[in-house]
């Protein structure tokens, strides 16, 4: 026995070839002179066979090619020549039917060419879309131009203060009486060596009568914030939009000339130190009345808003109020009659 994938020799049994180590289990090759096909399932059938080795149906002679080899009959309808028609017989069969094989068309369109006009069509946009699609693009960036830029409005994004500040109160409601180092200057030059002491009395006499008034604004607008707590009260409670109104402007400007005044006071020119005991009381005192003065127009900006009572009233009791008084104004009337300037 042969191997069917090299030619050599097997030994009789053998599963494997021993030279290439072909799978002698596998189907052997038959030439196709040698073969012939079951005309009932078309499988191969071995030389002379006498039934089909995998559906058992006889097999008789078979046909042969006008070269001898081995031919299957398909079935394949050809088709009838001139004159044909006459011998089929009435059921249409006979041996000079009509074999001719039906036409199939596949119903996959062919690839058309790079040349045809429907592929030049596909690579190139029309016209009128690429008008389209300019106009589009020019409609939107003119669009982007305006909304950013906006020329009817050009102050559309300025995020800053339009209102013109009201400037007719600048300063209100202290002023400066004389200017700092003023009396003792002028004094100066206009004396000799010899009235050097008369020239220092002055400049301390003008210190006193400046610290003495500072003193007397804190005494005024401890006054006003009385005042201002008493209208709180009750116009801040239970009063018309107009009087509340009324009554947080009347303490805003309470607030700003006190913080006017303790500046003044921090500005004062004690140049021996003679008054700086009774500048820095004064000081603490100005500080009373910022903290309770803070206190009062945070309510009132909490009365303009038609609050509660409760919410109202609730930034007085942070700074301990209770029956018109509170810890600040306790400080302030226990040490201000104690804490006058003395001239020196």
């Amino acid at each position: 026995m042969r191997c069917p994938n090299c030619g050599a020799e097997v030994p009789a049994g053998a599963a494997a070839c021993p030279a290439c180590h072909y799978d002698l289990g596998l189907t052997q090759r038959i030439p196709v002179t040698k073969v012939a096909w079951c005309p009932t399932c078309g499988a191969l059938v071995p030389p002379d066979a006498h039934s089909c080795p995998k559906c058992g149906a006889p097999i008789g002679a078979p046909a042969r090619s006008k070269n001898g080899q081995a031919v299957r009959d398909l079935g394949i309808p050809t088709i009838e020549g001139p004159g044909d028609s006459e011998n089929v017989d009435a059921d249409g069969g006979g041996a000079d039917a009509t074999r001719a094989m039906p036409r199939i068309e596949s119903a996959i369109p062919s690839e058309p060419g790079p040349e045809s006009a429907t592929v030049r069509h596909d690579r190139m946009p029309r016209t009128r879309v690429l008008m389209v699609a300019a106009g589009a693009a020019i409609a939107l960036a003119g669009g982007m131009a305006l909304w950013i830029t906006h020329p009817w409005d050009p102050n559309l994004y300025i995020t800053h203060s339009q209102t013109d500040a009201d400037t007719s109160m600048a300063g209100y409601p202290g002023y400066l009486s004389a200017l700092t180092g003023q009396d003792g200057s002028s004094s100066a030059a206009d004396t000799s060596g010899d009235d050097s002491s008369s020239s220092s009395d002055s400049s301390s006499s003008s210190t006193y009568q400046a610290i003495l008034d500072d003193y007397n604004k804190l005494g005024t607008y401890a006054d006003q914030l009385d005042q201002s707590m008493s209208d709180l009260t009750s116009k801040g409670v239970s009063g018309t939009a107009s009087e509340r109104q009324d009554g947080q402007s009347t303490a805003e400007q309470t607030a700003i000339g006190i913080s006017n005044l303790i500046d003044d006071i921090a500005s004062l020119n004690d140049g021996d130190g003679t008054y700086s005991d009774d500048i820095a009381n004064m000081t603490t005192l100005g500080n009373w009345l910022r903290n309770r003065s803070d206190a009062i127009c945070e309510a009132w900006d909490s009365s303009v808003t038609m609050a509660t009572e409760e919410k109202i009233m609730a930034p007085l009791k942070k700074i301990g109020y209770s029956s018109g008084a509170d810890n600040y104004k306790t400080l302030f009337e226990e040490n201000y009659e104690a804490w006058k300037p003395v001239e020196q």
